[in-house]
């Protein structure tokens, strides 16, 4: 696979794969005429005169800039796709067919490169035939877009896991509106007439099934505005926060739940080991993540921890949080991503060690603590610090 390198910034997810295989994906140190490579290592050598298809997945954020970058209120939302019209690679392309799929079918403008066809809309160029090697060709498209431009500037995500309840997760975002920004004033009348340019004003998460304990507030403090119901393979919470988001306009807001920990916590048979496996990014429909930081929270008395993610993150760390009960504290694995996306939302893995004895080891400080306050009390109770009585048996 080939890009050339101002694409490969704004690159953010690789996938590829054959059939029902996923293939492994490295990026090569070789930048032939200044384009970035990745290879893909096949299962089986490719044979003279033989055929495999792939699939590939690119994911890229960033590539849709608003323009004008300032809309009134009750304007449409313009956005400008800058690309190239072939695909980038170091082979020989025999026939290539793009086809661009839009969320309205209000073009402004586009590029006329024969031959090519727009109805609704999609609009599809080709087929080429024999495209050389790298070979480049600008496609511009100016066009009318009804998604949503959801950025999370920064999410924090913590994972505590407690033997005795569940796994509890709290989650952290700080959500910007990175579409075209509001010139002029808000005006709840025209809104309510959906006059609503580029802003949004709901966001869908899907929990794990069974969830409970469920909330979701802001600094102010609880959100009501918010329904959860069950489906037959998760929990889905509509969320709506306190005002719409318009362009450049952003929110802080936390999500709490809890999961059973039956559910993503299994114990290696045998062995004082468990697995814990869950999701790594958001739960959060059509969301983009610039900076995630997911802290997983053992219990205390945890050791050998290790863990596998589904695709290279930025840096691992561990630190210690002390909490009620604990005495040394309990290990925290920091892991830390940048430009994540929802094909990123799959399931990571961390192993650790936890000996069942210290399993109850809570209760036991609960029990002799109370057992100690209440034997405190007994004996002070019977001890007679009275003054009067001791005057007594002296004068007698």
């Amino acid at each position: 696979l080939a890009m050339n390198e101002e694409r490969h910034q704004n690159l953010s997810y690789v996938k590829v794969t054959s059939g029902k295989s996923k293939l492994v994906v490295r990026q090569s140190k070789k930048r032939p005429q200044g384009e970035v490579l990745y290879k893909v290592s096949l299962k089986k050598a490719l044979g003279a005169n033989s055929v495999r298809k792939l699939t590939v997945i690119l994911g890229f954020m960033g590539i849709l800039v608003p323009y004008p970058q300032y809309v009134k209120q009750n304007d449409p939302h313009l956005v400008k796709y800058n690309g190239c019209l072939y695909i980038t690679s170091p082979y020989l392309v025999k026939k290539q067919t793009t086809t661009i799929k839009l969320s309205t079918p209000n073009v402004i403008s586009s590029t006329k490169a024969k031959p090519h066809s727009h109805k609704g809309d999609k609009i599809t160029y080709g087929p080429y035939t024999n495209i050389q090697p790298y070979t480049h060709k600008a496609l511009s498209l100016h066009f009318e877009s009804k998604a949503e431009f959801a950025t999370v500037t920064e999410m924090e995500r913590e994972i505590k896991v407690c033997h005795w309840g569940g796994v509890v997760f709290t989650e952290t975002y700080n959500l910007r509106n990175s579409g075209a920004n509001l010139k002029d004033v808000f005006s709840r009348i025209d809104y309510e007439r959906m006059q609503r340019g580029s802003s949004f004003d709901f966001l869908n998460a899907k929990l794990p099934k069974n969830s409970y304990g469920i909330d979701y507030r802001d600094d102010i403090g609880n959100i009501s505005t918010s329904n959860v119901r069950e489906t037959s393979r998760n929990v889905v919470m509509e969320m709506r926060p306190r005002f719409p988001l318009f362009g450049g306009w952003h929110t802080v807001f936390k999500l709490f739940y809890t999961v059973p920990i039956m559910q993503l916590v299994s114990s290696i048979v045998g062995s004082s080991s468990y697995i814990l496996n869950t999701t790594f990014s958001t739960p959060f429909d059509n969301l983009i993540v610039e900076e995630a930081t997911i802290k997983v929270v053992l219990p205390e008395g945890s050791s050998d921890i290790k863990w596998i993610t589904p695709f290279a993150i930025d840096s691992v760390d561990t630190e210690v949080q002390k909490t009620y009960l604990d005495l040394t504290g309990r290990p925290v694995l920091v892991l830390k991503a940048k430009n994540l996306m929802r094909y990123h939302n799959q399931y990571f893995q961390v192993w650790y060690s936890y000996p069942s004895i210290m399993i109850h080891r809570g209760p036991l400080f609960v029990v002799i603590g109370f057992a100690t306050f209440f034997a405190c009390v007994i004996i002070a109770s019977r001890i007679d610090l009275t003054i009067g009585a001791r005057t007594k048996d002296k004068t007698e």
